[in-house]
């Protein structure tokens, strides 16, 4: 994709190495841009640079998690670049926990809100300065960034984090000419898909959540059958970078009318007593 003056346009895309990170940055590479590719493990980047066309991506190794070295890949960028604004900086990189609250430690908890949230953060800030007027930042969000279910909790509470963070960084990068837009999917058959399975599968500390649970992955991993097509995300992240005038979020309904429709519109008392009657939440509730 070549800018105005002609030069080919390049943009940042974390989480690269995996899952809907690897597939926006062939993507992205496959439609002109040079993607500054970054990681946090390097045989996610040697296999990825191994598919793609020679030049075609910039691999960079880093921690979303870890400000020192996102500063470093920051002023990697900068020296490759050489002056020549990025496009976007497209924050994809994610990670999940699930399972029930008692059994969610600290270190868990604050490792996903490290990545999902305080990583985003750290990464937009650090790159900041290597963006133009015109430019876009793109936030991976999620269903779960506006509605919450049972042994969730973890996963939504950082996107629901994330979606405020997204909305004032919307509003303060509005003053240097750059859009922000919030990608919003529902379930998608992914490596973190799978890590769900997993954790759902765990036996819980209290036998009262073990049936609930298996009920829970059952139901996840049918959506996860069923979910949204991966390209149609990437297809999103695209958009928001190509079009003259994107929009502040973009839902990819997994069911409209649950996720739309049901999980929002409903009153909460009512909503809730739904969802924890489908799980068998209630004493002596049985599933419907």
């Amino acid at each position: 994709m070549d800018g105005m003056n002609g030069t080919r346009q390049s943009v940042l895309v974390t989480g690269a190495g995996s899952g809907i990170g690897r597939a926006t940055t062939r993507f992205l590479a496959a439609e002109g841009f040079h993607v500054y590719a970054g990681a946090r493990r390097r045989a996610g980047l040697d296999e990825l640079a191994a598919e793609l066309p020679p030049g075609s991506i910039t691999p960079l190794l880093f921690d979303v998690r870890d400000e020192k070295s996102v500063a470093r890949a920051s002023a990697e960028t900068a020296d490759r670049a050489a002056g020549a604004p990025l496009r976007a900086v497209c924050n994809v990189a994610g990670t999940v926990t699930n399972g029930p609250l008692v059994d969610l430690t600290a270190d868990a908890l604050t490792d996903v809100l490290a990545v999902n949230v305080v990583g985003t953060h750290t990464v937009t800030r650090a790159f900041l300065p290597l963006l133009g007027e015109g430019s876009r930042i793109v936030n991976l969000s999620s269903a779960s960034g506006v509605r919450t279910l049972p042994f969730t909790g973890a996963y939504s509470a950082s996107k629901f984090g994330l979606e405020a963070l997204s909305a004032a960084m919307r509003m303060e990068y509005a003053a240097l000419g750059i859009r922000v837009s919030v990608i919003a999917p529902g379930m998608i058959d992914t490596p973190m898909a799978a890590a769900i399975q997993d954790e759902l599968g765990r036996t819980p500390s209290m036998p009262v959540y073990e049936a609930p649970l298996g009920r829970a992955r059952q139901r996840s991993a049918r959506s996860a059958r069923n979910g949204i097509p991966m390209d149609r995300v990437v297809r999103a992240v695209h958009r928001v970078v190509t079009t003259r005038n994107p929009a502040p979020r973009y839902d990819l309904h997994h069911s409209y009318l649950q996720d739309a429709v049901l999980m929002r519109l409903l009153p909460v008392r009512l909503r809730e007593a739904v969802v924890r009657r489908a799980l068998g939440l209630n004493p002596g509730d049985r599933p419907g």
